[in-house]
């Protein structure tokens, strides 16, 4: 994983009788995830048969990762697939009490992180421009994120969606951790909850991650304080 230089304050198918544009993209995704699967494999066994029957529980919920189990970090919850493993490695968070959290058959991560008002504020004095707190703390993990990786590629900002309960914005880097290396994908969201600011990344191999970014969304959605 690419490591990440904290700042100052230490600072992200349905299967029908007609198939729906997006239902044949997330099956092509899905395709692709089980052609590298094999491929990286490094025996038969125990890991290939724990990445099949992951595999299989993902195609069988519409190719969405199962098993929702609510989640609970620094004050706020939300609902994360019970896929997800503790992670000890903290290489690509910002701060120090992140939560990270990893499916490791299929190499797919995920963290969450607070940023405190006063982290905002100090992170709004590294820009020559007037940002909001919330932009500032967005703005600084996508740059961050962006300057670790390898010929980066940067999505527009959006705001997330209007099911979201709080505000915030959602984004995605593409790069690789060197020119030899693959490429992967950081989905990054920060939301404002009270008067913090959390950060999301789910992160994963490029060519497998266009089939969760609806589930990173709904991370997003049932996020609650």
């Amino acid at each position: 994983m690419p490591k990440l230089t904290p700042i100052s304050f230490l600072y992200l198918a349905n299967q029908s009788i007609h198939l729906t544009m997006n239902g044949l993209i997330r099956m092509f995704n899905f395709a692709a995830l089980i052609a590298v699967v094999f491929l990286t494999t490094a025996c038969p066994g125990v890991q290939r048969s724990g990445q099949q029957d992951q595999l299989k529980k993902i195609q069988e919920n519409n190719m969405n990762l199962p098993e929702l189990k609510l989640r609970r970090y620094q004050g706020i919850e939300f609902m994360l697939s019970d896929f997800f493993r503790r992670d000890y490695d903290e290489s690509y968070v910002l701060t120090d009490n992140a939560m990270t959290r990893l499916i490791d058959d299929i190499e797919v991560y995920f963290s969450v992180e607070i940023f405190t008002n006063d982290d905002a504020e100090v992170i709004q004095y590294s820009f020559d421009e007037e940002l909001s707190p919330l932009d500032a703390v967005h703005d600084n993990y996508v740059l961050k994120r962006e300057d670790s990786v390898f010929e980066p590629s940067v999505s527009i900002k959006k705001e997330v969606p209007k099911e979201v309960a709080f505000d915030g914005y959602i984004q995605v880097v593409h790069g690789a951790n060197s020119s030899y290396s693959e490429r992967s994908s950081y989905f990054i969201a920060t939301l404002k909850v009270g008067i913090d600011y959390y950060v999301f990344q789910m992160i994963g191999k490029e060519e497998n991650m266009g089939y969760l970014h609806d589930d990173f969304l709904e991370i997003i959605r049932s996020v609650q304080k």
